[in-house]
C-alpha cells in the first residue's frame, strides 16, 4: 500500500514538472516573439531620425504642408516605439502567474505589431516622397 502511494505521488510530481516545463516553453516562445520584434523595429526608428533630418531641410520648400506631414507621421512612429520600450517591463513577468504572462506578452505583441505597421507605412511614405 505505501508503494502505491508514493507511486501515485511520484506521478503526480511529474506531471507537474512536465506542466512547468510546457508553460515555461510557451512564455518563453511568446517572449522571444516580442522581443524578436523589437529587435526588427530599433534599427528603423534609425531610419526613421535620418528621414526627419533629411526631410527638415525641406520643410520649407513649395511642399513645406506635405513634407511637414511626413515629419509628424515619424515623430509619431518614432514616439510610439519609445512609448512601448518605457512601459514594457520584462522584469514583471517574475511576478505573475501563467495566464497573466502570456496575456501580457499577447497584448505587447499586438501592440509592438501596430508600431511596426505604422512604422513601415511612414517609412515608405517618407522614402517615397524622397524619390
Amino acid at each position: 500500500m505505501k508503494s502505491k502511494t508514493i507511486f501515485h505521488l511520484f506521478v503526480v510530481i511529474i506531471a507537474l514538472a512536465s506542466c512547468s516545463q510546457t508553460e515555461d516553453a510557451a512564455v518563453k516562445e511568446l517572449n522571444d516573439s516580442v522581443m524578436t520584434l523589437h529587435d526588427e523595429l530599433m534599427p528603423k526608428t534609425e531610419q526613421i531620425i535620418q528621414l526627419k533630418t533629411s526631410l527638415d531641410s525641406l520643410s520649407k520648400g513649395p511642399d513645406s504642408v506635405h513634407v511637414k506631414k511626413l515629419i509628424q507621421s515619424l515623430d509619431k512612429a518614432d514616439s510610439e516605439m519609445m512609448n512601448w520600450m518605457h512601459q514594457f517591463s520584462i522584469d514583471s513577468l517574475s511576478t505573475m502567474d501563467f495566464k497573466a504572462k502570456l496575456s501580457y506578452l499577447h497584448e505587447q505583441l499586438n501592440k509592438l505589431k501596430t508600431i511596426e505597421t505604422l512604422t513601415d507605412s511612414t517609412l515608405h511614405a517618407a522614402n517615397q516622397y524622397k524619390k
